[in-house]
């Protein structure tokens, strides 16, 4: 073993502080572990509690994000997510990253000063790279880079038309699905077991559980049908269908009024998932 009780300590309390600390995580993900194999990493993030996969991630970005580029993102007064500077990070096909240098960044950060704007989304971001949404990404709550974020902040215009182009990756989101309902069934069988216990919950907590449940059922309903199934519609069942497509528009719209418009965006962000699996 290459780190000490401190380090683990440390780790344990970074891991507390949330999710803003996600670089600090990576930075010391590559402290104790600078000097072990993968056999360390995978021991030292159990003692912390963290996936080792997310945390593979927060090492790289921590690595690919050097102490020049937090300064320019700190000295711009733009603010910039993990999650932002994540995408910039990742390794393209070529082996190199997306945003090598963190040179795109550097431009968008100029234009975002000239324009008066407070901070470069993850959506801009990725558009100024020219990558396409990732799936196991936007599909994934637990990711940090949420589907319903991501189409907010595109144009009116542009939004219907990058749905159907999700939709119409028919195999890819397929299986994108069938690794998000196979992690959230994991995380199921680990958190929500009789030794959880807890009292009742209020009506706050049981109506996000029973939408993150409907949401689970979406994700299952689609995953159930794969490409191979073949569709052949019926007039009356087109009209069946696009009956229950404007309910579910009554819905997104019941949930934007009754939950997310009254509560400030920091609380949101901050505490998406932490209101279930209570």
């Amino acid at each position: 073993m290459s780190y000490t009780e401190q380090d683990v300590r440390d780790g344990r309390r970074l891991m507390d502080d949330g999710r803003e600390n996600r670089l600090v995580i990576g930075d010391k993900l590559l402290s104790v572990t600078a000097s072990g194999g993968d056999g360390v990493f995978d021991q030292y993030c159990d003692e912390i509690s963290l996936n080792p996969r997310t945390a593979r991630q927060y090492r790289h970005t921590a690595r690919m994000c050097t102490p020049p580029v937090r300064q320019l993102v700190a000295d711009s007064g733009v603010h910039v997510s993990y999650s932002a500077l994540r995408e910039g990070g990742r390794l393209a096909p070529s082996g190199k990253p997306y945003d090598e240098d963190y040179s795109v960044l550097r431009s968008l950060l100029e234009n975002a000063r000239e324009a008066g704007a407070g901070r470069v989304s993850v959506p801009q971001y990725r558009r100024a790279l020219g990558m396409e949404p990732a799936l196991q990404d936007l599909l994934d709550p637990s990711s940090g880079t949420s589907l319903a974020d991501y189409l907010a902040s595109l144009p009116p215009q542009e939004r219907d038309q990058a749905l159907r182009n999700l939709v119409e990756k028919k195999a890819e989101v397929h299986d994108a699905l069938k690794r998000v309902m196979d992690e959230r069934r994991r995380r199921d069988r680990e958190t929500r077991g009789p030794e959880c216990g807890g009292g009742k919950s209020d009506k706050a907590a049981a109506v996000a559980r029973d939408l993150v449940r409907l949401s689970d059922q979406g994700s299952a309903f689609m995953s159930r049908y794969p490409p191979s199934a073949s569709l052949a519609f019926t007039d009356e069942q087109r009209i069946a269908c696009k009956e229950v497509l404007g309910t579910l528009d009554v819905l997104a719209t019941w949930i934007r009024v009754r939950v997310l418009e009254d509560a400030p965006v920091t609380d949101i962000r901050a505490k998406t998932r932490d209101l279930v699996g209570v």
